[in-house]
């Protein structure tokens, strides 16, 4: 993305560079959307599945709508997974066999650990097919299908934030890779393949020295990302 003049302020030339991503793969672009947090966050997911595209996966779009194959983002964690659209991945190896995955967009994630605890990131790298559903109380008086996906299906995940961040907003980002993936705070790091990037929090704004300080500081302690200031910088720095 040029870094002369940022598309996050005008929701036109947002949408224009969602579908040119739609289009590489035979998809389209219909929905109607109001905020420019929600155009940040389709940006974000498209650069996700850049990176995986970039790193060598196989990416396919899948449970389109049949007419003009439009691709339908979830926008809310309530989104019904039949009624939205995601990317399969699958990393293909000559000696192991191939690895798959489904990049999501606002699915539920459940705590790894309580199970009756579930967040939402933006964004989850999980294992295919790990959907599930069940009756909670805290949704609708448990008489409708709650979905979700266990902790120990989760690959990666991240988080996007479309303002000037501060303190609190980068610190309590710990506080959700320990909720979902509490073995990246202890360093403990998986040793399969296929590798993936690291629990990241994406922010529009780039904050002042303090933030950076923090980030700084979080960067050396945990294996995460923290990307400030997205417009400059590039996806593939994520690690």
């Amino acid at each position: 993305m040029a870094t002369n003049k940022s598309p996050f302020k005008d929701n036109n030339e947002l949408k224009k560079d969602i579908q040119k991503f739609l289009n590489t793969h035979r998809t389209t672009f219909s929905q109607e959307i109001d905020r420019t947090s929600a155009y940040f966050e389709i940006a974000v997911f498209n650069d996700l599945v850049r990176f995986y595209e970039n790193t060598g996966f196989e990416v396919t779009p899948k449970n389109l709508k049949p007419r003009k194959r439009q691709f339908v983002y979830a926008l809310s964690p309530n989104a019904k997974p039949e009624n939205v659209s995601y990317f399969h991945i699958k990393k293909a190896y000559k000696k192991k066999p191939d690895r798959e995955f489904e990049i999501r967009h606002n699915v539920r994630i459940q705590s790894a650990h309580d199970t009756s605890i579930f967040v939402s990131p933006d964004y989850a790298i999980i294992e295919p097919n790990s959907i599930t559903s069940g009756k909670v109380k805290h949704y609708y008086n448990a008489k409708s299908d709650y979905f979700y996906v266990e902790a120990s299906n989760l690959a990666t995940f991240a988080e996007t934030k479309h303002y000037n961040p501060g303190p609190e907003l980068v610190l309590n980002f710990v506080g959700l890779v320990n909720e979902l993936m509490p073995n990246l705070m202890r360093n403990d790091i998986p040793s399969d393949l296929p590798k993936h990037f690291g629990p990241a929090l994406f922010v529009s704004g780039v904050g002042n020295s303090h933030i950076r300080d923090i980030q700084e500081s979080l960067l050396q302690r945990y294996k995460i990302n923290v990307l400030l200031g997205l417009l400059l910088i590039p996806v593939n720095y994520i690690q």
